[in-house]
């Protein structure tokens, strides 16, 4: 899930993804079901690897709301294809809003396992059921005999319907009475736990392994409140259905009970002997100890992509310990000269560290890397795939199933192609790339434009025809601008003017405003403009001409990269007489287009930077673009 964004070198990930995963375990024979349980315990074998899921297999996450999300499940199964991409392993999500081990809006339990379980002939199954189970009141014996009558019904059945079958166990998410107050004394979660310890005590007498999703997350958020209670509440917001950053820690759980490794790759060097001292999970060649360190590696694995940009997945990934755990991609480097370095990775800046900080190592799971990229990218079609199989399932099979229409099984076994091709197409995303990583004395040239305090190295332009608004304000760091009067804008400009360079800034743009970022601008706005239109049919990442003619820009696929009513990160890089502009969104790269002349007024090779206010009615009263973190770094 910077891990998801903000796990990245400047501004770590927390946009892997910004889904997450859970606990689990196996269960003896070929196959594996996860069902909510408690302590890991039971039998099953695992890979040569020592991970739970083996080439070949066939994953089915069941359970009620809190798996049809569609995250702790998308978050493990992107997981498992990045670091395993030599692995098979195939994953159906079946979770149904509601559900109990009695079943629910889609069916009974016999109909729900059939149909959503064992039609997959799945060798391996998730089930994470007892939220709704225990009414959301306090302990009732009744209704727990319900839910032991039911959840041993569901071991039974997929045992006998799936010979073989190795089942997980998974202990219920918690109900969040940690940052807010229990409605009852003693809490739901209470009764949840008791739920869990009947699973683990199911789990011991039938084989089962368990993943347990409720103590540490609990553990979690409670850690995450003493840090920032405000933060820690919107973990959990409705206290049931987590967000990515919950889900994030829950796929942990699943995946640490698996036995997941830690370990991405780690690289040692040590540049006074000059000398790879160490490449585990990776290949290191061509190193080079000539003006600092550089070297070709070849990584087997991919990091977890984690948007740690997001504050809250941030604070539950620093406070559930996840990157340790989990998502180690280790880089140290001793006997460099004291003081500063910068890691390139293909050319672009990865991070800078001091010369102590690459002796103890640094992790480069953090850091926005071209890696760290090409697993969002899996991560993108991990949930395309999976929002297609839905869309198949829950559109089409169940509300059609018995409308004996003729084209059904038809469009079901196409969209079955579609979805399969989507597969193959994650999983050759997921193959190992090699990198180039170059590490050099100094720093890595960015230097912040903008002083979060007020707008010095900032004017307001006085000739541009979208207006010379007053409304730019700096608070609390951020740079707001709007029309201080209906249909007055204007543009922002830096005092210096910049030839060649890339710049990085986070943008909140308030929707139905349009605005943009200029790049080489005249002091009048003439420029060449990415695009900030966050309106219906605009485009954010865009390249335009601002008052420039013969310019044929590009609109972007840029809606399944952006954070709707979170802050995004754009990094732009302008070079060349004839600009070639390039344009990343949240780490994804949206835009690589070159002019076919130079089309600014005559000829300029440099100009401002600026950041605009669009005039007129294509601004919603009141709205605000907000602007923070501006860096820039000048390129030969």
């Amino acid at each position: 899930m910077k891990v998801l964004r903000n796990g990245w070198s400047r501004r770590a990930f927390g946009g892997l993804l910004r889904r997450g995963l859970a606990a689990a375990a196996l269960v003896a024979g070929s196959s594996l079901v996860a069902l909510g349980a408690g302590q890991a315990g039971g039998g099953g074998a695992a890979a040569a690897d020592g991970f739970a899921l083996k080439d070949g297999d066939r994953v089915v996450f069941f359970g009620d709301s809190i798996t049809d999300q569609r995250l702790y499940t998308t978050f493990v199964e992107t997981f498992v294809v990045t670091r395993f991409p030599a692995k098979d392993v195939t994953f159906t999500h079946s979770g149904w809003g509601g559900d109990r081990v009695t079943g629910g809006g889609g069916g009974g339990i016999g109909q729900r396992l059939a149909r959503d379980v064992v039609a997959y002939k799945p060798t391996v199954v998730t089930v994470m059921l007892g939220m709704n189970d225990g009414r959301y009141r306090a302990f009732d014996q009744q209704i727990f005999e319900i839910y032991s009558r039911g959840y041993r019904n569901i071991v039974d059945t997929l045992k006998k319907e799936l010979p073989g079958v190795r089942i997980t166990a998974i202990q219920p998410s918690p109900y969040d009475d940690v940052t807010r107050v229990p409605a009852f004394k003693g809490g739901y979660n209470a009764v949840l736990l008791r739920y869990s310890d009947f699973i683990a005590q199911l789990a011991a007498s039938e084989g089962l392994q368990t993943a347990d999703l409720n103590k540490p997350m609990v553990a979690m958020l409670a850690t995450a409140k003493a840090v920032n209670p405000k933060l820690a509440a919107q973990i959990l917001p409705d206290r049931v259905h987590p967000r990515a950053s919950g889900h994030l820690v829950m796929a942990e759980q699943l995946l640490k009970a698996w036995g997941a490794p830690a370990l991405v790759s780690a690289v040692e060097i040590d540049a006074a002997k000059r000398q790879i001292a160490k490449a585990e999970n990776t290949a290191v060649s061509d190193a080079s100890f000539t003006g600092g360190v550089a070297w070709t590696q070849l990584d087997r694995a991919l990091p977890m992509p984690i948007d740690l940009t997001d504050p809250v997945i941030a604070l539950a990934v620093n406070s559930s310990g996840f990157e340790e755990t989990l998502n180690r991609q280790m880089l140290q480097v001793r006997g460099l000269s004291a003081g500063k370095h910068t890691l390139f990775i293909d050319g672009e800046v990865a991070g800078t560290f001091t010369d102590k900080e690459l002796a103890a190592g640094v992790n480069l799971a953090r850091m926005e890397t071209p890696m760290w990229a090409q697993a969002m990218g899996v991560h993108q079609l991990t949930l395309t795939r999976a929002n297609l199989h839905n869309t198949r399932w829950r559109n089409v099979q169940v509300p059609l199933e018995d409308e004996a229409l003729a084209a059904v099984p038809d469009a079901i076994t196409a969209l079955d192609r579609v979805t399969d091709e989507l597969r193959q197409k994650q999983r050759a995303a997921a193959q190992p790339v090699a990198h180039r990583f170059e590490l050099k004395p100094g720093e890595s040239g960015f230097s912040p434009v903008f002083n979060g305090t007020d707008l010095s190295g900032w004017h307001i332009s006085k000739t541009s025809h979208h207006g010379q608004t007053q409304g730019w304000k700096v608070e609390n760091g951020v740079l707001t601008g709007t029309q201080d009067r209906p249909g007055n804008g204007g543009i922002l400009l830096t005092g210096k003017k910049y030839k060649n360079f890339e710049i990085s800034l986070d943008v909140q743009p308030d929707f139905s405003c349009d605005g943009g970022l200029f790049l080489r601008s005249t002091e009048k706005g003439e420029a060449y403009q990415v695009m900030l239109d966050y309106l219906d049919g605009g485009s954010v990442g865009g390249v335009y001409g601002e008052g420039i003619k013969g310019v044929k820009g590009v609109l972007p696929n840029w809606r399944e990269h952006w954070k709707t009513g979170e802050w995004n990160h754009l990094r732009a890089r302008i070079e060349g007489d004839v600009p070639h502009i390039q344009v990343w969104m949240n780490g994804i790269q949206i835009v690589d287009w070159k002019d076919t002349e130079n089309h600014l007024p005559g000829g300029a090779t440099e100009g401002h930077i600026a950041v605009q206010v669009h005039a007129g009615n294509r601004w919603i009263p009141g709205g605000k673009h907000r602007f923070r973190n501006i860096e820039v770094r000048e390129l030969p």
